[in-house]
């Protein structure tokens, strides 16, 4: 009779641990897979791609490098300054969105970098008139075809020398994306083309809150 009881008993005691053991494989199935972000449009995470040492040329003359990026948070636009469109507009809203932060006491560590895939026109005082007439604060990046080239290659940047009347008439085909950088010089967003001024300052301080939280 014992031995009826045992027996019943660890029949049981299998039973309960089998029964255990698929609801805990089916709730692992039924659970929703944890995000790899929270669906924040333009968040290049969970791998940013981290940006390595750089050369390029201010508008003013000065270096601007890879220590420049330290610290901020760096909306970078490539574009050139005889652009008949999509840059003009593009740093117009550049300049709205850069005003609403500061309305919001939140463009304390905010540059906006404008970078010309046209080095042989814009020279730094084309490139000083040209970015000063959208803000004075903007910073435009210049250089030899090399600099340049030192930046674009590693954020994937594309130009390409259109047909024009003349050897300095002439237009650039180029990426019209607004690419973020984080206060490690890591690429963590991208903002595509047109840019939509109450949207970039709302997926960009929702990307600031998020990598904050993530120490």
């Amino acid at each position: 009779m014992n031995n009826r009881v045992v027996l019943i008993a660890a029949i049981m005691a299998g039973f309960l641990a089998l029964g255990a053991g698929l609801g805990m494989y089916t709730a692992r199935l039924q659970a929703p897979a944890t995000p790899a972000h929270p669906g924040i449009e333009g968040l290049l995470w969970p791998n940013p791609k981290q940006i390595g040492p750089f050369s390029a040329v201010t508008q003013h003359g000065g270096n601007f490098g890879l220590g420049e990026l330290a610290g901020k948070w760096s909306f970078l636009f490539f574009g050139y300054t005889h652009c008949p469109d999509i840059c003009p507009l593009t740093l117009t809203a550049l300049n709205e969105v850069y005003r609403e932060l500061a309305q919001a006491d939140a463009a304390g560590n905010v540059q906006i970098v404008f970078v010309t895939v046209d080095p042989e026109r814009d020279t730094p005082e084309q490139l000083a008139g040209y970015v000063n007439y959208f803000n004075s604060d903007f910073i435009g990046l210049g250089g030899t075809r090399e600099q340049i080239e030192s930046l674009t290659r590693q954020i994937g940047v594309v130009s390409m020398r259109g047909n024009g009347t003349s050897p300095d008439d002439y237009t650039v085909d180029h990426t019209a994306a607004v690419f973020l950088l984080d206060p490690a010089a890591r690429l963590v967003g991208l903002f595509s083309a047109p840019q939509v001024v109450e949207d970039a300052v709302t997926r960009f301080l929702a990307i600031r809150d998020f990598l904050g939280k993530q120490g």
